[in-house]
């Protein structure tokens, strides 16, 4: 054994560019997988833990005024476990930049979405004069514990001592609104107890511990026929929180990315792992018929080889395991964690991660034995011999006309391939996968660069928005009007149903204008009808409706359904949902709904603070925060990108050598006939660029079906365009076919060294 131990390191020494090929093949597909997926199954794993521990909310119940006997009978639901009462209101902290903070007043203990405390002490029922400030507004306006901080809502005042600096598992994304990315030091969240307030207190907010999961059709049911005529209230299930539902879209579109992408590197580097693996043991039937005659047993020579593929995979597939999830995820961490709340972020380790690896070794001795065992079960005489080359028969093509119009590189490439079936599959696979993964990274960059064209050039054609004041008087709001030569339009919140389907949507109502131009799916301007009611395209498709049928909405907040006729579509990538006249909205909306300015849109750049306006947004932030939203995706591109371009290196260069090992005979017969080194490499090139045009064919479409399904998994609330640019085509082009030429050039040397009198004498 010891002579054979020594043998496995002369051969790894001896054919160390084959044999590293398949340790990196084991390395990049594991780490490819482990890394782009460790960072989903982290996410995964940091946001349940954190709501377990928390006790995150089933459900919450708002209404106007909830008292003591409907608080008791929600209470005494069946389904309910246990129920937390709160109010709720938006406030405005004493701050010369008006920051809003939305202050949770609790009644008794906090036992329903507990905070997770950084600093300071646990929330106190019994604490008059103290609150809880969120970390992020605590980050961005320097409070400390002890600090004091005044808020002020309805002419009322809390003013406050900082007791505790937390994260509530309710607001794992929060933004201002009408804006894209969140400036933490202008919105934040605030708690403090019931019994330090000096005013009356309204609750409004009931949140829900339950046995299971609520079915919200079904608890809302058992509610109405529970509460009867009380009170209007309204029931949000956990997942239709915004900021949890924000959250897991984003956590499904990370898994949707490691499930497909990671796949891929795996599966060329299984194919291309195992076509080695057989390829370096058949080259060694000599060998392998040497250690026959010397008297080895079959059982040791497949031992020892077994543990060539045993060896390098393990090797690689441990290091790609340990390395993926400890190095990819933090690349990603920076600009998640500028939008989303978490307590830590860190990557996990999945059971599949373990698999895939196991998957890689398993693959590799399994092949090596299948490869080993078929030759070792021949006699000593005939595995010393080199294994006779394999016939071809002349097929179709060679007995028609065109044949005789090949050249002899065409003739000779042609039936190369056809001898060598699966080495030529696996070259054309290999450029298919890098082209894939190429052309698709730089796809979805193009998709998502259309989208914001799309919205904030074609359709968005103001320079600021204003959002108003609930309680703006008229002679305010003409004056901002004037003096911002805006127009004003009403944006809302809505609920849509049909046929049982449900979803929430925003409503725009507006008169035509300029600033806020409407489009059909080709990006064309269309003009709605100023009597009739437009849904977008992605509404439509969710809900399942056509023009024609009726789609029953309300406005957040209002009891009031309302039945409407649609009457035409209309497309825009986000923001989906219902746009109407405000002649419309009040026909619509009858007694319940009149239509009000509360938002002003103009061309002018506002810097200026006016009285009646909550907050202002203008074109550079939204492109900001575009920016900072769109950065995980660009991050995975890059990534991608690398990844296929390593992928493609190593497979190309790894067959390639396997090609020039198995025909240096032929080589050297060409060589003597006459063919030089140039002619030969040329011989060669022809070859792998066939190869890389049909994988780069089959490449276009399969990506514009990967595209289409990544651009679907951003979830119901966006609409992306598949757009697939002459740019992208020629930019994987030349990669692909770049590569090929480089590996094609790696050869030259060899091609010169091709001993002709030792090569033509080895099948004797």
């Amino acid at each position: 054994m010891k002579m054979l131990f020594k043998k496995m390191l002369r051969d790894f020494k001896d054919h160390k560019a084959q044999f590293i090929s398949i340790f990196l093949m084991a390395l990049i597909g594991v780490y490819a997988f482990t890394g782009i997926s460790g960072e989903a199954v982290g996410l995964v794993d940091v946001s349940t833990d954190y709501y377990e521990s928390t006790n995150l909310a089933d459900g919450w119940i708002y209404g106007e005024d909830i008292d003591n006997d409907i608080f008791r009978d929600i209470k005494d639901m069946e389904q309910i476990k246990g129920a937390q009462r709160e109010m709720v209101v938006d406030t405005v902290a004493n701050y010369s930049s008006d920051p809003e903070i939305t202050l949770h007043i609790l009644e008794g203990k906090q036992d329903i979405s507990k905070f997770h405390l950084f600093k300071g002490k646990d929330f106190d029922e019994d604490d008059t004069e103290g609150i809880w400030i969120d970390k992020r507004f605590a980050d961005g306006r320097d409070l400390d514990i002890g600090d004091k901080i005044t808020l002020k809502f309805d002419g009322k005042e809390v003013s406050k001592t900082v007791k505790g600096i937390m994260f509530s598992p309710e607001y794992v994304y929060y933004i201002q609104e009408g804006s894209l990315l969140p400036d933490f030091s202008q919105v934040g969240y605030a708690y403090m107890p019931a019994k330090g307030a000096d005013f009356d207190i309204e609750y409004n907010t009931i949140t829900l511990d339950a046995y299971e999961e609520l079915n919200e059709k079904e608890f809302k049911s058992d509610m109405e026929e529970t509460l009867g005529q009380k009170a209007y209230v309204q029931f949000l299930p956990r997942e239709n929180n915004v900021g949890i539902k924000t959250l897991q879209d984003e956590i499904s579109q990370h898994q949707m990315f490691s499930g497909i992408f990671p796949s891929i590197f795996v599966l060329v580097s299984l194919l291309t792992l195992v076509t080695t693996m057989s390829r370096v043991i058949s080259a060694q039937r000599t060998q392998i018929g040497t250690l026959k005659a010397m008297g080895y047993s079959n059982r040791s020579i497949i031992l020892h080889y077994l543990s060539y593929g045993f060896v390098l995979s393990l090797t690689g597939s441990i290091i790609g395991l340990v390395l993926g999830p400890l190095t990819i995820p933090y690349l990603f961490y920076p600009t998640m964690s500028a939008t989303y709340s978490l307590p830590r972020w860190g990557p996990s380790w999945d059971i599949s991660f373990f698999a895939v690896a196991a998957l890689m070794v398993i693959f590799s001795v399994l092949v090596s034995y299948i490869s080993v065992k078929g030759i070792s079960d021949e006699n000593p005489a005939e595995t010393i011999r080199p294994k006779a080359p394999k016939l071809v028969s002349s097929g179709f093509i060679e007995r028609t006309k065109i044949w005789k119009r090949f050249s002899f590189n065409e003739r000779w490439n042609y039936r190369d391939a056809k001898r060598n079936k699966l080495r030529a599959i696996m070259s054309v696979f290999g450029v298919f996968a890098c082209a894939l993964l190429v052309m698709s990274a730089f796809g979805m960059c193009d998709s998502i660069n259309d989208v914001e064209d799309w919205q904030y050039n074609q359709i968005y054609n103001f320079n600021s928005k204003l959002l108003l004041d609930e309680n703006i008087t008229d002679s305010q709001l003409d004056s901002i009007l004037d003096e911002t030569n805006g127009e004003g339009i009403m944006e809302e919140t809505i609920e849509l149903k049909y046929k049982g389907n449900k979803k929430a949507g925003t409503l725009t109502v507006m008169n035509q204008t300029e600033l806020y131009r409407v489009t059909d799916g080709d990006r064309n301007y269309i003009d709605l009808d100023p009597d009739g009611i437009a849904i977008s395209d992605k509404m439509a498709e969710v809900l399942g409706l056509k023009i024609g049928d009726k789609v029953r909405w309300h406005v957040a907040g209002n009891p009031k359904w309302i039945d409407s006729e649609i009457t035409e579509t209309y497309s825009i990538p986000f923001g989906q949902g219902l746009i109407m006249s405000p002649k419309v909205f009040d026909k619509e909306g009858g007694d319940e709904y009149n239509y009000s300015t509360n938002v002003i849109l103009t061309k002018e750049n506002i810097k200026k603070n006016y009285t009646g306006v909550n907050s202002i947004t203008t074109r550079d932030d939204i492109r900001s925060g575009w920016d900072v939203m769109t950065e995980p995706l660009n991050m995975m591109v890059g990534i991608l990108t690398g990844f296929a371009v390593v992928l493609a290196v190593v497979v190309l260069y790894n067959l390639g050598l396997l090609s020039f090992t198995e025909i240096q005979r032929e080589l050297a017969t060409l060589k003597v006939l006459g063919f030089n080194s140039k002619s030969l490499r040329r011989l060669l090139l022809t070859q792998n660029l066939w190869f890389s045009t049909i994988g780069f064919i089959l490449a276009i479409p399969g990506t514009y079906l990967l595209i289409g399904v990544m651009m679907g998994s951003t979830g119901d609330d966006y609409c992306f365009p598949v757009n697939i640019y002459l740019w992208n085509f020629i930019v994987t082009f030349i990669i692909t076919f770049g590569l090929s030429v480089l590996v094609n050039l790696a050869f030259s040397r060899k091609i010169k060294k091709v001993n002709m009198v030792e090569s033509l004498k080895s099948n004797e």
